[in-house]
């Protein structure tokens, strides 16, 4: 049995958006997001914005993930994309890695000791 449940990953994402760095956007509660496990080595992780009213969405792959800290920096980087699709969700930037997504990256892998590369 996986500790990787989508009620799991639920509640790591309501302690992370509570946190500082990410307390600064305008994250959308547990409740507005569905969270999807899939068994899919191709991915890590995923974000998918709303779309005609339909909740966000984060998925996490338990091809790639069987313990609990790349599950919580593949989480923490599905959270950037979402943060940055908060800020401009006109556009396109949620799904690059450079701007304001890699300035993210830069200050949360800084505040909690992660490898920004890994992030």
């Amino acid at each position: 049995m996986t500790f990787i449940t989508e009620n799991n990953i639920a509640n790591l994402y309501s302690a992370i958006i509570e946190m500082p760095i990410f307390d600064e956007y305008k994250l959308p509660p547990a409740s507005k997001v569905d969270f999807v496990i899939v068994d899919d080595d191709s991915i890590c992780g995923e974000y998918q914005p709303p779309e005609q009213g339909e909740p966000h969405v984060i998925t996490i792959s338990v091809a790639r993930h069987s313990h609990l800290y790349p599950v919580l920096i593949t989480l923490c980087h599905e959270i950037l994309h979402m943060a940055v699709y908060t800020v401009s969700p006109k556009t396109e930037q949620y799904t690059s890695h450079k701007g304001l997504f890699l300035k993210l990256q830069k200050r949360v892998a800084k505040m909690y000791g992660f490898d920004p590369k890994e992030l």
